[in-house]
């Protein structure tokens, strides 16, 4: 039988291995929730993900909270506490009122173009971004593409 003692025990022991795995799958999953819903991805997906991204929250969460109840109180605690709680935040804005999280993302993007637009004039941008892709339908010498 599993006691709440082994299984906080088993959070402590296994700490750097729990983190170093439950940190960025919080941050991708969340990057994939929102890319979701800014993107307007069919709501069964969205649910999905947001899902999955609030069990990983909510897994670190408890994770800290291990530590926190045999009283250990440093940074590194206060900062996993915070991410876990950002994380869960944004899905949680993502569920509830995705049309704003769409608006609000879609208006960080364009101030982002038009800051890298103000940074580079417009020939510049446009050959930082355009790329000459292989042709599929014809012949290609590939001595053409090879740098």
């Amino acid at each position: 039988m599993l006691s709440l003692n082994a299984l906080l025990d088993f959070s402590r022991c296994n700490c750097v291995g729990i983190c170093a795995f439950l940190v960025p799958l919080n941050i991708l999953s969340t990057a994939l929730t929102v890319y979701k819903v800014s993107r307007n991805h069919p709501p069964r997906s969205i649910h999905l993900s947001i899902g999955f991204a609030s069990l990983a929250a909510v897994l670190l969460a408890l994770h800290d909270l291990s530590w926190l109840i045999i009283g250990v109180i440093m940074a590194p605690t206060y900062i996993l506490f915070t991410i876990a709680l950002v994380c869960l935040s944004f899905n949680a804005w993502a569920g509830f009122h995705p049309r704003s999280m769409r608006q609000t993302v879609l208006t960080i993007v364009g101030y982002g173009w038009q800051g890298l637009m103000m940074l580079w004039p417009q020939s510049k941008v446009d050959t930082l971004l355009k790329f000459d892709p292989i042709p599929l339908n014809r012949t290609v010498d590939i001595r053409r593409y090879q740098s």
